[in-house]
């Protein structure tokens, strides 16, 4: 072999290597890898807009809850009656009304698993024998447990008493609040919705204030929270996500190239001066072989 056909011929053997370095990525590895990559960036775009779905709801919500409660208040009786449906509750959730009756203490519903400021507890639901003989649940209020793990016992308030407070869904409620209620909302003299007290006329005796507020008192539970939640911060996070993945991913797989592109390119040696070379797939220990042989020889 002639000394000047040896550059042609390692050449050929760079450019054929070039032409097809970028192969490899079709390899079924790599295409799972692909595939993986698009899903994942479907997911996040996904969850991102999901995400955004979920503060349009909560906005509908928090709109819907402030109209109802500029709304004028009414009796709880002119707007739930026994037997009504699912849809009257959803009519009426909201809305700012007033219960007159007198307490079945005995009655009392125990809410449990639920949670306020931190503390673990439960809601006490005690029905309120309207006038005409109909009932209404009242959540009366949130305790938590005693030293030796059992629900606070907080008595209602006797005689004659009025509440004023929020129409609320018991629907709506989470846990095991659906199955604790099913048995007094399933009576057929019961309201289908609830009062989330927020007063009453006498107050509840066990009720906490500023002085008095411990371990055995009855704590209001808060009407619902107008905020818009961290849906929007979390779509952000995971559209940028999803963005990085896409600009991301390309520019490794470049880097890839580069790297192994340079990797033949060191593996083609043309040895000019002694009319030889090595072809593709040679290791820099073949080179530091050679050199060691022709300084032997």
């Amino acid at each position: 072999m002639a000394i000047g056909e040896c550059p042609l011929l390692a050449w050929g053997a760079v450019s054929s290597t070039a032409s097809s370095d970028a192969r490899f990525l079709l390899r079924p590895w790599w295409v799972l890898s692909h595939l993986f990559v698009v899903a994942l960036v479907v997911t996040m775009v996904s969850l991102g807009f999901w995400q955004l779905r979920r503060l349009d709801e909560k906005r509908d919500r928090n709109a819907l809850i402030e109209s109802r409660m500029d709304q004028p208040t009414v009796a709880v009786d002119d707007l739930l009656a026994p037997g009504d449906g699912a849809d009257a509750v959803g009519e009426a959730r909201f809305r700012q009304v007033t219960a007159v009756g007198t307490y079945d203490d005995g009655a009392t519903v125990v809410v449990r698993n639920r949670s306020q400021d931190g503390v673990a507890g439960a809601w006490l639901v005690t029905p309120l024998v309207l006038e005409d003989g109909a009932r209404v649940g009242v959540l009366r209020g949130f305790v938590s447990f005693t030293a030796d793990g059992s629900i606070v016992e907080a008595a209602a308030p006797t005689g004659e008493v009025s509440v004023d407070g929020m129409i609320v869904d018991p629907g709506s409620f989470d846990g095991t609040a659906p199955q604790d209620l099913a048995p007094l909302l399933a009576a057929e003299d019961v309201v289908p919705g609830l009062v989330l007290a927020e007063s009453s006329t006498p107050a509840e005796p066990a009720l906490a204030d500023a002085t008095t507020a411990g371990p055995t008192s009855l704590l209001v539970v808060p009407p619902p929270e107008l905020s818009e939640g961290p849906h929007l911060g979390y779509a952000a996070q995971w559209f940028i996500f999803a963005t990085i993945a896409v600009v991301g991913y390309p520019l490794v797989l470049r880097r890839v190239l580069a790297r192994r592109g340079k990797e033949v390119d060191d593996d083609v040696v043309v040895d000019d001066d002694h009319g030889g070379g090595r072809t593709p797939g040679g290791t820099d220990l073949d080179a530091e072989l050679d050199d060691l042989l022709r300084q032997g020889g």
